[in-house]
């Protein structure tokens, strides 16, 4: 889910920090400037420390090996969108934020540690109306947590800009870590928009001299996921309601253990859903008593959906179709459509043979952010 507000460490105790690096990966040959994120990787886990990594879905594309290494050292593989774009403007535009965030995922989910894709907004830009439209897409919203923002940004990128050395750019850290004393530290391993300010990157070396000298002066780290707040927000479970083109809920009758009608006129206790991923494109859908949809035989002529399924089978496993800004289409087993019975609603059928308005559901996400 994605929050109004966004994640920080603020939280840490004294003297802890969370390293998080932007816009890779990235490579360079031999020791020079220029990305290094596996070197930055490797090193980081020598030290016992285990970093983010908000990767650029184009770059994430090409360099698949290099998120390998990262996710192998025990870091955390995360999503920074497919292009970069400053996410308040992309939407007033127009943009596809569900294409920013659904293509990164396509590049970087192999390599997740854990079912939670942790997002980052380029340059931090954030909303509610953004918050809202990604809340709105079923599959950005599942398994996802955002936005993780920062408390400590040494601007390293300014810093190879203006041909500052790693030397002077770590003191510029160290100042601001002093004045914090724990929480994110913003760092990028390479650079998503210009292309001259990533050949001079020298985030690499300026970690080899940040991380001793704060080990030295006492410093922990930890990983992202186990900060407090965002280590909860993991685990808040996601719930959301279906609206048929009726104006009518999908209601499990009794709350789930057999038949479903298309016929509640608000969300009630009845009409909340849970949801679990079960790959490739598939989600298993729980009624409020923990039973799952289950269309019957894998549907067909005549089918219903009952609320009975005692776990995940293969009647329960359903292709999730995004058709457009929150509306979704279920396809089961047999590929035969989720459909309502009759204009005014009746049962929750499995035997629509093509996707038509019938079959397209609203997705009502319950889930308030703070």
């Amino acid at each position: 889910m994605y929050y109004q507000n966004g994640f920080t460490g603020a939280s840490l105790p004294s003297k802890t920090l969370c390293l998080t690096y932007d816009d890779g990966p990235g490579i360079t040959q031999g020791d020079g400037p220029g990305p290094h994120t596996l070197e930055l990787a490797q090193y980081l886990n020598q030290r016992g420390i285990a970093a983010t990594f908000f990767t650029v879905g184009k770059y994430a594309a090409q360099y698949q090996d290099i998120l390998s290494g990262v996710q192998s050292y025990g870091h955390l593989v995360a999503n920074h969108t497919f292009e970069h774009p400053q996410l308040v403007d992309y939407f007033s535009a127009g943009g596809d934020l569900f294409d920013q965030v659904a293509r990164t995922d396509a590049h970087v989910q192999k390599w997740v540690d854990g079912s939670t894709i942790f997002f980052r907004p380029p340059y931090g830009a954030w909303s509610p109306d953004v918050a809202k439209a990604l809340n709105d897409n079923f599959a950005v919203c599942l398994h996802h947590i955002g936005p993780i923002l920062w408390d400590i940004d040494g601007r390293d990128w300014a810093c190879w800009q203006n041909g500052t050395t790693p030397q002077d750019c770590l003191q510029g850290y160290l100042n601001l870590i002093l004045k914090k004393g724990r929480g994110i530290v913003l760092m990028h391993d390479s650079s998503a928009d210009q292309d001259a300010v990533r050949k001079l990157n020298m985030t690499y070396a300026l970690t080899q001299l940040l991380v001793p000298t704060l080990q030295q002066q006492g410093y922990q780290f930890v990983r992202l996921d186990s900060i407090p707040e965002i280590k909860a927000a993991s685990q808040v479970p996601f719930q959301f309601a279906l609206l048929a083109s009726n104006g009518k809920y999908v209601s499990p009758q009794g709350g789930g253990g057999g038949q479903i009608l298309v016929n509640g006129p608000t969300v009630g206790p009845w009409e909340p859903f849970g949801v679990e991923d079960v790959g490739f494109g598939k989600v298993a859908i729980r009624a409020a008593n923990g039973l799952y949809l289950s269309p019957q035989d894998g549907g067909g002529d005549g089918k219903e959906v009952l609320a009975n399924g005692p776990a995940v089978g293969e009647w329960e496993a359903l292709d999730l179709i995004t058709v457009g800004r929150g509306q979704i289409a279920f396809r089961t087993i047999r590929g035969f459509f989720l459909t309502r019975e009759s204009i005014e609603g009746g049962r929750l059928m499995a035997n629509a043979t093509r996707m038509n308005e019938w079959e397209v559901f609203t997705f009502t996400n319950l889930f308030i952010g703070r």
